[in-house]
């Protein structure tokens, strides 16, 4: 009885470890293929809606559908409206279009958000940070990675203060921007990229290159 008792536990065992070692597997192959499947889902969405937008109007005049010539004359449209409007006369209209939407109580919410974003992303798209920097902020002896803004420095209070934009982790789209006299901080020896990836990665990659950047102790290593 004994020997059957242990043989039965034995098979549980081997049993359960199978059907951990089986879900254990499942999941690592779900979050591999997750990723793949939901990006081809999302951009077959995108793309479906987008050629929908003309593609309709070909449609009605051609009587058949080709697949991506509704998004084919959206781009061709959206570059002759973006050579229109820097003409005079498509500047013009762009300034009566927001002196109406500024007029219409719900309208201009919307509308002036949207233009806001579509701003803002044009000016990201022209924004490089100098360089990677390293200071201590939000007190003595705690070491942060952040990105000068500018390497021209600008003059407050008579003094010569240089803007450093510290972002918060993982997301470094929103953070702080503060002026710092040039001895209180380091340019770190490390591309904005990489710095960028220690950022977001809460220091799991490039792990290298930041304990190399990382000052010793006592605080003597900022710049000169």
């Amino acid at each position: 009885m004994e020997v059957k008792a242990h043989t039965i536990h034995k098979s549980k065992k081997e049993g359960g470890k199978f059907w951990r070692t089986l879900k254990k597997y499942f999941f690592t192959g779900l979050v591999a293929v997750a990723p793949i499947v939901i990006t081809i889902i999302v951009l077959w969405w995108l793309f479906t809606r987008l050629d929908s937008i003309l593609g309709r109007f070909f449609y009605l005049i051609l009587g058949i559908k080709i697949p991506g010539l509704g998004i084919l004359a959206l781009f061709v449209l959206m570059v002759l409206i973006g050579w229109f409007t820097r003409r005079y006369v498509g500047r013009t209209l762009l300034k009566l279009m927001d002196w109406l939407f500024a007029r219409i109580p719900v309208a201009r919410t919307i509308y002036s958000t949207v233009k806001q974003l579509g701003e803002f992303v044009q000016q990201k798209r022209q924004f490089v940070f100098n360089s990677a920097v390293l200071l201590e902020y939000p007190r003595k002896g705690i070491w942060t990675i952040g990105f000068l803004s500018s390497s021209e420095p600008v003059v407050m209070d008579r003094k010569e203060l240089y803007p450093v934009f510290v972002p918060t982790t993982p997301n470094p789209t929103s953070g702080f921007l503060i002026y710092l006299p040039r001895k209180e901080f380091k340019v770190l020896d490390i591309s904005v990229v990489d710095a960028m990836k220690i950022v977001v990665s809460a220091g799991m990659l490039t792990r290298a290159a930041q304990e190399r950047e990382l000052p010793s102790e006592g605080g003597n290593d900022t710049a000169d």
